[in-house]
């Protein structure tokens, strides 16, 4: 019997939400762009908004999945200051998300990191399916990470989710600043919000992520360099998560993964090469399987479905 599950995916920039079935598909979905700038009240009101036109349409549906970018404790349902969720209006605070939502929808409301619910879902339908140990980065507004680990999705301490796009690679870089105010960040390197920043201070003029993609396959040197440097940067950052969780595979997913042509290969080898770097080693490493999601950005969604569907 197909079950269907209201998923919401709420990101840096965007709010992603759709039905989707207990078989992993994506039944039919609306995106928007969200309306932070206006505080967290509209945004609240615009996942209200959207949920109730859908179980209008749905009745059937009883369960909300809800991925959201953290930091956040998907057992207590709440919202812990998201590094990204910023306006003038301020940043968010703790929010008793799932509460919340509960009250206004009328359903039940599961809360799950979005770069955790991207993994699940990769684990369940996607490109990590077969593999017991993989691990996901979402390219976006920040950095985010989820990592199964020998078939099972890791928490850390008090049940929340890896933070590992926080990890220090650039020790007091200035022209690295990160969002959650350290220096170095490997968000800082590698977010398609900040990697434009730091790009375009080099242009001389402000772009976006895209309009340098552009401008790197039309050769621009500068753009080049940048791409050239952004893969060393991902290789470095890969080679750490790789000492530290031993994935079979890296997953890229988030709208900067659409520019992976340009920093992969070279991520590949450079990777490989930092593995094999010590004269000590009589085995050659191999390097784990590098490659974009191909569920057209829906890892969010269904990942938050899979989550509600086997959170019971």
């Amino acid at each position: 019997m197909t079950q269907k599950v209201l998923s919401f995916d709420l990101g840096g920039t965007k709010l992603a939400a759709g039905v989707v079935s207990n078989q992993g598909k994506v039944l039919c979905e609306t995106r928007v762009p969200a309306e932070f700038s206006r505080g967290k009240e509209a945004v609240i009101r615009q996942i209200v908004g959207i949920g109730k036109t859908f179980l209008k349409r749905f009745e059937d549906i009883n369960t909300v999945g809800v991925a959201s970018a953290g930091p956040l404790d998907p057992i207590k349902g709440v919202l812990l200051d998201p590094t990204n969720f910023v306006s003038k209006k301020g940043r968010w605070g703790r929010v008793n998300f799932t509460d919340l939502l509960e009250k206004k929808l009328n359903r039940r409301i599961l809360l799950e990191n979005d770069a955790a619910a991207a993994i699940l879902a990769e684990h369940w339908v996607g490109a990590a399916r077969g593999y017991d140990n993989a691990m996901i980065l979402t390219l976006g507004t920040g950095l985010g990470t989820g990592v199964i680990c020998n078939g099972k999705l890791v928490r850390v301490g008090s049940y929340l989710h890896t933070e590992a796009g926080h990890m220090i690679i650039g020790h007091n870089d200035r022209s690295a600043l990160c969002g959650c105010g350290n220096l170095g960040c490997a968000e800082a390197y590698l977010s398609g919000k900040l990697f434009a920043k730091r790009t375009s201070a080099l242009l001389g003029s402000e772009k976006t992520a895209d309009e340098i993609t552009t401008l790197a396959k039309r050769k621009n040197p500068i753009a080049l360099k940048a791409f050239d440097e952004y893969a060393d940067w991902m290789a470095v950052a890969l080679c750490n998560f790789y000492r530290i969780f031993n994935p079979e595979i890296f997953v890229f997913t988030g709208g900067f993964a659409a520019a992976s042509p340009l920093f992969l290969p070279q991520t590949h080898r450079k990777l490989t090469q930092l593995l094999n770097s010590s004269p000590a080693t009589k085995t050659r490493v191999k390097a784990p399987r590098l490659c974009v999601s191909a569920l057209n950005n829906d890892a969010g969604l269904i990942g938050a479905a899979y989550h509600a569907v086997h959170s019971r």
